[in-house]
């Protein structure tokens, strides 16, 4: 093997091994906030309740791959190599989409998840699940009803009161309009969505981009291996 092809193993080698590290690191605060660990559960307090499985799937993902990708260069093993640039192929195509995606259609993506709020606050004037799903949107994004606490008319739920509102106190456990938050979580997830869609369709395309070098190494690698495996076989 030459000095390029062992400078690309290794290369790919320690990459991976910090990864492998990371996505190890990441599912184990996942799995420290689902144990109510005090230093991580008052950290993500306020988050959206789903965070930590985020985490866990997350860094597991990581793990995988760069599972993959470590064990393969260093014991130069060509199925394996293999199989982690497929995994890092696929990830670029997934991103690369979504970044287009997130481009091109950037105000249907947005009115479809205005109307999916929508939808789901209707429901929960008669389902319980929706109901409890969208009072915690509520409790996270701090909003209240579809557009204004006004959507309630007269019974305005507790998780509208997340923040101190205009009377800068809540009296016991009741909340008003004019204690409320002020946004509706249509307009506020609205909001969200346009703060954020170019910079996540950003990161996701230059990632990609870094992810195509590391998956150009290891076709390399691969095929170096297997060049190697046939000249000594």
């Amino acid at each position: 093997m030459g000095c390029g092809t062992s400078f690309v193993k290794y290369v790919l080698f320690f990459f991976n091994l910090v990864v492998a590290l990371f996505g190890l690191a990441v599912v184990g605060i996942g799995v420290a906030v689902l144990l109510n660990w005090t230093v991580f559960k008052n950290e993500l307090e306020g988050h959206i309740t789903v965070a930590p499985w985020i985490f866990i799937v997350i860094g597991a993902v990581m793990f995988v791959i760069a599972f993959f990708g470590c064990c393969g260069a260093i014991r130069e093993s060509h199925c394996m190599v293999v199989t982690y640039a497929v995994f890092l192929l696929v990830i670029i195509i997934i991103q690369v989409a979504l970044g287009v995606l997130l481009f091109a259609y950037e105000q249907s993506l947005k009115d479809a998840l205005v109307k999916s709020v929508d939808t789901l606050f209707d429901k929960s004037k008669s389902d319980t699940a929706s109901q409890a799903v969208f009072n915690n949107i509520e409790q996270q994004l701090e909003c209240c009803g579809k557009y204004s606490a006004a959507d309630y008319a007269f019974v305005v739920p507790k998780s509208c009161c997340s923040k101190l509102g205009v009377t800068g106190k809540l009296l016991g456990d009741t909340c008003t309009i004019a204690d409320a938050n002020t946004t509706g979580c249509s307009t506020k997830v609205g909001e969200i969505y346009e703060k954020w869609n170019k910079t996540i369709a950003g990161v996701a395309i230059g990632v990609a981009c870094v992810e195509v070098v590391g998956a150009l190494f290891a076709l390399c690698l691969a095929n170096s291996i297997r060049n190697m495996d046939r000249r000594y076989a």
